[in-house]
C-alpha cells in the first residue's frame, strides 16, 4: 500500500493552503493524542472534529491523513462514552481504509480492532467476534504472522476468545503470539510482557494454576525491572499472581501478595479506583480463608461503600461485595445483619440477572442460613425448598451447592418436626454420592 500512500502524498502538496495548512492539521492533531493521553477527552474531541472537517475539505474523505483524523476523534468519543457516534465512524473509517489502503494496512488495522473495543462495550459479541478473527486472518494472510500488525490482531482475538469463554483456544494462540514476540520483540518488551499476563490469565481460567503461577512469576519479575513496581501494568501482574496463589491453597502469600498490591494501587490509581476496590474484595476473600474475618469484614464494608458510591447499588461489582461481605458477617455469628445484606442482595440479583442464576442462587442459600440460625424456619423452609428445585434444575443433583441446600432442607425439616421428611432428604443425599 505504499503506492497508495506516496500517491497522496504528492496530491497533499496541492493543498497547502489557509487553514487546511498540512503542518498545522500535523500540530492540532499532536496536541489531540496528548490531551487524549491525559483523560482530556472532550479538549481532544473538539480539536480533532475541527482537524477531520478541515482534512476532509482540503484532501478528501479517503486521504489517509483524513482517515487517521478519523481514526483520533473515534477514540476520543469512545473515551468520553458516545459509543454510537464511535461505532458509526469507526465502521465508516474501516469501509474507506479497506477500500483505499487495504485490509492488511497498518491505519485499517489499528481502526478495526479499535471498532472491535466499541463494539464490546455496546455488547455486540458476535460482531466482536467475528471482525476481531478476520482482522487476525488477513493480517496473518497478508503481512506474515511474525508481522507487528499481525501480532497486535492476534493479541486483540485473544482477549475476545477470552471474553466469550474459548479459553482453551485463547491459550493455544496466546502461547504462540508470547513466543513470537519473545523471539521478535524480547522477553522483557511492554507487548511480551502483556501477551504473558493475557496467557497467564487463561490458563487459570482453565484449572492451570501452577503453570499460571509460574507465568505470573516471571512476568511480574520483568515488569518490576522494566516497568517498575508502581506501574499500573505490574500490578494487573501482581494481583493475578496473588489470585493464582489464593486458588493453590497459598494464603498466606496470597494475603501478603495482596495487600502490597492493594497499598500500591490505592496510592497510584487511587481509592476509589476499580482496580483498588477489586483488590480490596480478594484481599477480604482471602482473610476469611485465613479465618481473619473481622479484618475481611473491616475491608469488604469500606469496599461496599465505595462501590455503592461509585456503581451504585445494583452493578455487579457491588452486588459481590455485598455477597461476600454476607458470608464474612455470617462467619461472625451475626446472623441479623448477614440476613438483611443478603435479602437486599437477593432482591437486586433476582431483578437484574433473573431467579435462576447462579449468583442469585447462591445469595438465596446463604440467606437460608442466616434464617436457620435466627430461628425463622418456615421462612428457611419457603426459600430452601424454592432455592433447591432451581439448583436441581440449573446445576444438577450432584452439584455440590445443590447438596448443600438439600441438607440445609433437611435441618430445618427436623427443626420443623418433620423427621420424615427430613430423613428422606438425608437418604436422597447418600445417594448422590454413591
Amino acid at each position: 500500500m505504499s503506492a497508495v500512500r506516496d500517491l497522496w502524498r504528492r496530491r497533499r502538496g496541492r493543498t497547502r493552503t489557509g487553514e487546511g495548512h498540512a503542518d498545522a492539521l500535523r500540530t492540532a492533531t499532536e496536541q489531540a493524542v496528548g490531551l487524549r493521553e491525559a483523560g482530556e477527552y472532550g479538549r481532544a474531541r473538539a480539536l480533532e472534529e475541527d482537524t477531520l472537517a478541515q482534512r476532509r475539505r482540503s484532501l478528501g474523505d479517503d486521504h489517509p491523513d483524513t482517515l487517521q483524523s478519523a481514526l483520533g476523534l473515534m477514540l476520543s468519543l469512545d473515551g468520553l462514552g458516545a459509543r454510537e457516534q464511535a461505532r458509526a465512524l469507526g465502521e465508516d473509517t474501516l469501509r474507506r481504509c479497506r477500500r483505499v489502503l487495504g485490509a492488511a494496512d497498518r491505519l485499517t488495522l489499528t481502526v478495526a480492532i479499535n471498532l472491535v473495543r466499541t463494539l464490546a462495550s455496546l455488547g455486540e459479541q458476535q460482531r466482536v467476534r467475528e471482525l476481531a478473527e478476520d482482522n487476525f486472518n488477513r493480517a496473518r494472510d497478508a503481512l506474515g504472522a511474525d508481522a507487528p500488525a499481525t501480532l497486535v490482531a492476534a493479541a486483540n482475538f485473544v482477549m475476545v476468545l477470552s471474553e466469550s469463554g474459548e479459553h482453551r483456544r485463547a491459550c493455544e494462540l496466546g502461547e504462540d503470539t508470547l513466543a513470537r514476540r519473545r523471539r521478535l520483540l524480547g522477553p522483557d518488551h511492554y507487548r511480551t510482557l502483556i501477551t504473558a499476563n493475557a496467557l497467564a490469565l487463561d490458563l487459570g481460567t482453565l484449572g492451570e494454576h501452577a503453570l499460571a503461577r509460574s507465568l505470573c512469576e516471571d512476568t511480574l519479575a520483568r515488569a518490576e525491572r522494566s516497568l517498575g513496581a508502581d506501574d499500573p501494568d505490574t500490578l494487573v501482574t501482581a494481583y493475578n499472581l496473588a489470585s493464582e496463589l489464593a486458588a493453590l491453597g497459598e494464603h498466606e502469600q496470597a494475603r501478603a501478595r495482596f495487600e502490597d498490591t492493594l497499598a500500591r494501587r490505592r496510592r497510584v490509581l487511587g481509592e476509589d479506583h476499580p482496580g483498588t476496590l477489586d483488590t480490596a474484595v480478594n484481599l477480604a476473600r482471602v482473610l476469611a480463608s485465613l479465618e481473619q474475618h473481622q479484618r475481611a469484614r473491616d475491608t469488604l464494608e469500606d469496599a461496599l461503600a465505595r462501590y455503592r458510591r461509585t456503581k451504585g447499588d445494583d452493578h455487579s461489582d457491588t452486588l459481590n461485595a455485598a455477597a461476600n461481605l454476607a458470608d464474612v458477617t455470617r462467619k461472625l455469628g451475626d446472623y441479623a445483619a448477614a440476613r438483611d445484606l443478603d435479602e437486599d442482595t437477593l432482591a437486586r440479583r433476582r431483578r437484574v440477572l433473573g431467579e435462576d442464576h447462579l449468583h442469585t442462587l447462591n445469595t438465596a442459600s446463604g440467606l437460608v442460613v442466616s434464617l436457620i440460625r435466627l430461628g425463622d424456619h418456615e421462612r428457611a423452609r419457603h426459600l430452601g425448598e424454592d432455592t433447591l428445585a432451581r439448583q436441581r434444575r440449573v446445576l444438577g443433583d450432584g452439584h455440590h451447592r445443590t447438596l448443600d441446600s438439600a441438607n440445609n432442607l433437611a435441618v430445618v425439616l427436623r427443626a420443623l418436626g418433620e423427621e420424615q421428611q427430613a430423613d428422606q432428604w438425608v437418604e436422597w443425599i447418600k445417594a448422590q454420592h454413591r
